[in-house]
């Protein structure tokens, strides 16, 4: 079992050098994990949870129980773009400071204003009668970075200190998604790249084309092969071990994910939104249309349906 010891209410060191600090959210999941790591008197906070008060208060009483001043980061690492990791950044920059370190392909948000996700509701088949609701849908919360963040050179190593973090990257779930793999202590900063429980864990949402979720699965191989004592997720409690059973237990869940998104395409076809309203009749809202949509993305691209250019899908000819 995982021990840690406690510095604040919301704070935990966790080995020589290394905090966990949990920061609230307002979805129905609850908290945000950050990381804090000092080497010989260098710092870099990995994530910066929400731009919101709550979260910005309780990262405070975190940083000063632990004796981090104000200034005094080195590096702000962000795992990625979402809210929860990123949307904290600029305030959480003003006053700790550090260089803002982001990977270049969430350097640019994908277009998801209001024409933009009314246009993708309508090619997915959404209701007049229901369609305002996504107007408004935007995964990445209208995270502003400004022009204090620096791309993220994912072949070099980011050094700090004594400690030397390999850069994973893990597109999928984000496009720029990263984790941080620090060898020698056996360090996974892993994101949301494994995440408990079990969930689709992608969304094919406005200005996301390709092949998401076979980017998510293809990483997801690679995560079970690596070498980590400790596991350091953004959602969920730190894992000793055990890598790569959680991350078999995940491609479980997808290959089942697929196998029921496949099994609701019928022969006559239907479009995103008749399969989703088929899979999960009572949740009629954007997420469930983008995981679904990212599914039946991957099937397409894999051969196993098809897509008209009305935007039906079809069990592919055989």
């Amino acid at each position: 079992m995982m021990r840690e010891e406690t510095v604040a209410e919301n704070a935990w060191r966790l080995e020589e050098g290394l905090y966990r600090i949990l920061l609230p959210m307002r979805w129905s999941v609850p908290f945000v994990s950050v990381y804090l790591v000092e080497s010989q008197g260098r710092r870099m906070l990995v994530d910066a949870g929400l731009d919101a008060e709550t979260s910005l208060r309780a990262l405070g009483r975190a940083l000063k129980a632990i004796g981090v001043p104000d200034g005094s980061l080195d590096l702000l690492l962000l795992t990625h773009r979402h809210p929860d990791h990123a949307g904290g950044a600029g305030a959480v920059q003003r006053r700790w400071g550090g260089r803002v370190l982001l990977h270049p392909a969430d350097l640019a948000p994908p277009a998801d204003g209001e024409p933009e996700s009314v246009a993708w509701a309508v090619l997915q088949g959404v209701p007049q009668e229901v369609i305002r609701a996504f107007a408004g849908f935007k995964p990445n919360g209208g995270v502003e970075l400004g022009d204090a963040v620096t791309p993220l050179d994912p072949s070099r190593p980011i050094e700090l200190g004594d400690l030397s973090f390999e850069v994973v990257e893990v597109p999928g779930h984000c496009p720029g998604q990263v984790m941080l793999h620090e060898k020698r202590r056996g360090w996974l900063f892993s994101a949301d790249q494994v995440v408990e429980p079990d969930a689709p864990n992608v969304w094919m949402s406005p200005g996301v084309a390709g092949d998401p979720l076979g980017g998510y699965l293809a990483s997801l191989r690679r995560t079970a092969e690596i070498d980590a004592g400790l596991v350091l997720p953004s959602h969920g409690m730190p894992l000793r071990g055990g890598l790569r059973e959680f991350v078999s237990r995940q491609l479980r869940f997808q290959e089942a994910f697929l196998a029921r998104v496949r099994a609701a395409v019928p022969a006559e076809g239907a479009s995103t939104w008749q399969v989703a309203i088929r899979l999960a009749p009572s949740r009629q809202d954007p997420s469930v249309l983008a995981e679904v949509l990212a599914a039946l993305s991957h099937l397409g691209a894999t051969g196993l349906l098809e897509r008209s250019g009305a935007g039906v899908w079809f069990p592919a000819a055989t």
